[in-house]
């Protein structure tokens, strides 16, 4: 009898151990066809190189399957703040979700992500850890919740949450063990696609800046410079708008020299205090900064929001220095798409930053040699009316008629710098003529005016000696051929006479006309305006004489006009 029952005691033992191995064997069955549906969906998902915010949907939508529950999310953690964005949410009215953020240890999923550790709760409504305006933002309420870290070894990429299993049980030890193991998959496939996207990024991102240098150093235009910079800017950084921050030594204050964007005019009148705001704070202490969140940092200034009416998310701000000193600041404001400014951003927008500081000083450098060129010429200019008491002013009016129809013919920059120069020295032959000639009180005589014209073949053999200067020889030969034939100093015709030329002569005539000498008053501007366009086609090129007309018009040459000795 006894023999009996130890019989029938043993097979019931046997029973129940050979019913937990093949509850065993069930789990891990379904544990690796879970793993080999998420690796599925993943290379399919590969293969068609989609961007991560569509891989991680698809990841969600495969855990939701597999754990048969009816809402969850993928939350990744931001490598700078170390806050969780949501990067993927399903369930009724999640999209609001994906790009919020929460906090370190804020929620069930906070304390995952900061611990390492998985948690469940079958008890959603009494768990003192849960969040419940997650639930209420999708719409569900959050019976019952599993969340589970997505990590790389000990590293903690994230975490991943699901909610309320549809059969309304609660989470148990083997839904955990399951979510555990998918996590493991999709950790590691996400960190994989994230890392190769960073390199591709990065390698396109190189690209980028290589042709942005090449940009850059392919003008030494100021404006043209600061431009391109402000361009580079926002395209590297993918970012919505940008801009660049000069400091005013004189006022210890950041003024934008450059913004881009719908509102980017109005910003321009802002001026802050070094030390004032996320751009001022960058320029006062030279660090590099990522704000993750604008308006919740102390250091944010909104003046620019509250002139621009736009509003500043995120940023990117980083100094701009020359040999050690900082001129000022770049940034980029607002990222595009739902990733976040990260570290290799900031490294690469520093460089960009290096490389716009060099272009910049170029740019300042070749400024300053042209302000010194061109004042040399003024001086020039100057000595050459030193001599002749009856055309004082004469070169710069000519300059300012001058450079008034350049701009109505948009004349490209070095064709406009070309006529400033040649404006400025177009009587610099005069140099050569005698006194007696030039000081004469009243009309020349055939002999004298013969002499006089020699002006127009003295003055290119002078500038010839300086190199720089050569370029404008034919506006300085040239400014007294007509447009018929009948000027010298060799009579060219038409487009034979360069354009610069042409366009002095017009300025040169105009000026002659109503400026008074002893042996005649001025013209009236009017009707010196009326002469020039009688003379349109046979003395002057129509379409300068055009270009002279809109611009006195436009009122570009008022303050020119008003201080003419004329009545």
């Amino acid at each position: 009898m006894r023999t009996t029952i130890k019989r029938r005691a043993l097979r019931g033992r046997r029973s129940t151990d050979q019913s937990k191995s093949v509850l065993r064997l069930r789990r891990e069955l379904q544990i690796e066809r879970a793993k080999r549906e998420v690796l599925q969906g993943i290379s399919r998902m590969s293969l068609e190189a989609q961007p991560l915010d569509r891989l991680y949907d698809h990841y969600l939508g495969v855990i939701l399957k597999l754990t048969r529950t009816r809402a969850g999310s993928i939350l990744l953690m931001d490598e700078v703040t170390k806050d969780l964005i949501f990067a993927a949410c399903r369930g009724k009215g999640s999209e609001g979700l994906v790009g919020k953020r929460i906090r370190m240890g804020e929620g069930i999923a906070g304390w995952v992500a900061r611990t390492g550790h998985s948690y469940f709760t079958g008890d959603a409504n009494h768990d003192r850890l849960i969040k419940k305006e997650f639930g209420r933002e999708i719409g569900v309420a959050t019976q019952n919740m599993l969340c589970v870290p997505l990590k790389i070894a000990r590293r903690v990429l994230g975490v991943v949450e699901v909610l309320n299993k549809k059969d309304r049980k609660p989470f148990g030890r083997e839904d955990l063990n399951l979510l555990d193991a998918i996590a493991v998959q999709v950790a590691t496939v996400i960190e994989n696609a994230r890392l190769f996207e960073k390199y591709d990024g990065k390698v396109r991102k190189l690209k980028t800046l290589k042709e942005i240098s090449r940009l850059l150093n392919s003008t030494l235009d100021e404006k043209e410079v600061k431009k391109r910079a402000m361009e580079a800017a926002t395209q590297l950084m993918e970012a919505e708008v940008g801009s660049l921050l000069l400091i005013d030594e004189a006022a210890q204050e950041l003024y934008f020299e450059v913004a881009l964007g719908d509102r980017g005019e109005r910003v321009k009148e802002i001026r802050l205090k070094i030390g004032e705001g996320i751009a001022g704070w960058v320029a006062k202490t030279g660090e590099p900064v990522i704000v993750a969140d604008a308006q919740k940092d102390p250091r944010f200034a909104r003046r620019a929001d509250d002139k621009s009416a736009f509003v500043t998310r995120n940023m990117i701000c980083v100094p701009v220095k020359i040999r050690d000193k900082i001129i000022g600041v770049l940034q980029a404001i607002n990222k595009l798409g739902a990733q976040p400014f990260s570290k290799w951003d900031l490294e690469e927008f520093q460089s960009l930053a290096d490389q716009v500081a060099i272009a910049v000083d170029n740019a300042n450098l070749y400024k300053e040699l042209q302000e010194a060129f061109f004042g040399t010429a003024e001086a020039l200019g100057d000595a050459i009316e030193a001599k002749d008491a009856y055309t004082a002013g004469h070169t710069r009016r000519v300059l300012a008629y001058s450079t008034a129809m350049g701009k109505h013919l948009a004349l490209p920059a070095p064709e406009f710098d070309n006529l400033k120069l040649a404006a400025l020295l177009h009587d610099i032959g005069k140099i050569g003529i005698e006194d007696s000639i030039l000081r004469k009180p009243g009309k020349l005589e055939d002999h004298e005016r013969r002499r006089m014209e020699e002006h127009t073949t003295i003055g290119p053999k002078i500038v010839d000696h300086v190199k720089q200067l050569r370029k404008i020889v034919p506006g300085i030969m040239h400014h007294h051929e007509e447009y018929d034939g009948t000027g010298y100093p060799e009579g060219l015709k038409g487009d034979q006479i360069p354009l610069i030329a042409r366009i002095i002569a017009a300025a040169d005539c105009f000026d002659a006309m109503t400026t008074d000498r002893p042996y005649r008053k001025g013209l009236s501007v009017q009707t010196a305006l009326d002469e020039l366009q009688k003379m349109a086609g046979t003395q002057f090129d129509g379409n300068v004489v055009e270009a002279f007309v809109r611009a006195y018009q436009a009122g570009d040459l008022s303050v020119t006009i008003e201080r003419r000795p004329t009545s």
